[in-house]
């Protein structure tokens, strides 16, 4: 099979997959009851670390192989540099969002700020994190694997919700986990951008 072909074939599982997954959640909030502007907005919030997720496996697909029959090309070597970052950036705003739950609870204003802080916190967190790991890429690696590990006892504690854990929030930080160690272990490869 050509580069071509196989590039195809990698779009089209990914895609499929991608398509699969999301009617997963729709599915779900269907039958929820969600309202049709709620199915839209969860629909369009969730392709968010959806498309994270599959957009970086193929990266990675494509990345190792390419780096494999002797070097990245430039435009690889731009992607596997910014995929992490932006989409570590992404991942962090995903998670925060859901501590703006904390306005619709009763109580002061002050308790309402303060609800959402503590609930902001693993944003607050990934956000430090990740301005560490845009210049040294290990601290990506390790803390977004740790993160990635503390997520996965949601998966494990929960059968219910398990699945929609996995695919949105283990499997992503693991994603951008692994695309910073390509970054620390490629570094002379890749170039300071």
């Amino acid at each position: 099979m050509n580069t071509r072909s196989r590039h195809l074939v990698l779009f089209g599982v990914l895609s499929f997959l991608f398509l699969l997954s999301l009617s997963y959640f729709i599915y779900g909030n269907l039958q929820a009851g969600s309202t049709p502007e709620q199915l839209v907005f969860s629909t369009l919030l969730l392709a968010v670390p959806l498309g994270l997720l599959f957009f970086s496996i193929g990266l990675l697909i494509e990345a190792v192989g390419q780096h494999r029959q002797g070097g990245l090309s430039a435009r690889m070597a731009k992607f596997v540099y910014l995929t992490p970052r932006i989409a570590g950036l992404l991942i962090a705003l995903f998670t925060g969002l859901f501590a703006l739950d904390v306005f619709e609870m009763e109580g002061s204003i002050w308790e309402k700020i303060g609800g959402f802080l503590i609930h902001a916190a693993p944003s607050i967190i990934m956000l430090t994190v990740l301005a560490l790991a845009w210049r040294w890429e290990w601290v990506g690696a390790l803390v977004f694997g740790l993160a990635a590990l503390f997520f996965l006892r949601f998966v494990i504690g929960s059968p219910m919700y398990g699945f929609g854990n996995l695919l949105l929030f283990v499997l992503p930080m693991a994603l951008v986990a692994a695309l910073f160690w390509l970054n620390w272990r490629w570094r002379g490869e890749l170039g300071r951008l």
